[in-house]
């Protein structure tokens, strides 16, 4: 008698393209603990499969009914495994769409980078979008990018602006921030970290009051370890 079966396996095409795309997310620094926990997981599930060795060619596989619910998941580990990005141009890779909030990008590397820097340094504690209010009633809340503290008290606070600056300099909305965190938080110093455009770095007393307020420029057609050091500079000021 003629028999017809499947052999069913999870060690598919398929699954050793996402085992590879985890596998390689999971060397990835930065990459938040809730997201490796997750990551992890979903390595566990793929234990019977074969996992790739780091420059291999990822293994072809074909759109079907049976793997549609997750093609769009295989694309982007194929992306994910060749370190590469969709792009606008013509090519093989098909993207409708992407968009970058660059001001909440840069704001949230400063944060990182400055935080990293000031722990290496001196210790101490930062907290990004630190809570504060600008009045004794507790009315008018803000919120600086960076705030950082030691031993319980702020030392320092850094706000980040990735906009358009005048032609002269700086906005000056940007200083008056500053200032009334500085007044806030009683610091006789706060730093202004912007993407370097028309101006560059300046310094401003105000009068009366004797606090400081920095304005530095980030030059970001710079190689990221200048970048780095560049902070690093920054931090040393603090």
């Amino acid at each position: 008698m003629e028999i017809r079966h499947d052999d069913f396996t999870i060690d598919i095409p398929e699954n050793q393209i996402l085992l590879a795309a985890i596998t390689r997310l999971l060397r990835v620094p930065r990459v938040s603990g809730s997201s490796r926990r997750r990551l992890a997981a979903l390595r566990i599930r793929l234990a019977g499969v074969t996992s790739l060795i780091l420059g291999a060619r990822l293994p072809s596989w074909q759109p079907t009914r049976l793997n549609a619910r997750y093609q769009a998941a295989l694309r982007l580990a194929e992306i994910v495994w060749r370190a590469t990005s969709p792009e606008h141009a013509p090519g093989p890779t098909v993207a409708s769409g992407f968009l970058f909030d660059l001001p909440k990008i840069f704001e949230d590397f400063v944060t990182v980078a400055v935080s990293e820097e000031l722990h290496d340094r001196f210790g101490g504690i930062a907290y990004p979008q630190y809570p504060c209010h600008l009045d004794e009633s507790l009315a008018v809340r803000m919120k600086p990018d960076l705030v950082w503290e030691l031993s319980g008290v702020p030392r320092a606070v850094v706000d980040a602006k990735y906009k358009q600056e005048k032609p002269a300099g700086y906005p000056d909305a940007d200083l008056y921030q500053m200032l009334a965190y500085c007044t806030a938080l009683g610091l006789p110093r706060g730093h202004l970290i912007y993407a370097e455009g028309n101006g560059s770095g300046a310094s401003h007393v105000v009068r009366h009051a004797g606090i400081e307020i920095i304005c530095h420029a980030l030059n970001l057609a710079s190689e990221p370890e200048a970048i780095l050091s560049h902070i690093s500079k920054i931090v040393s000021e603090f």
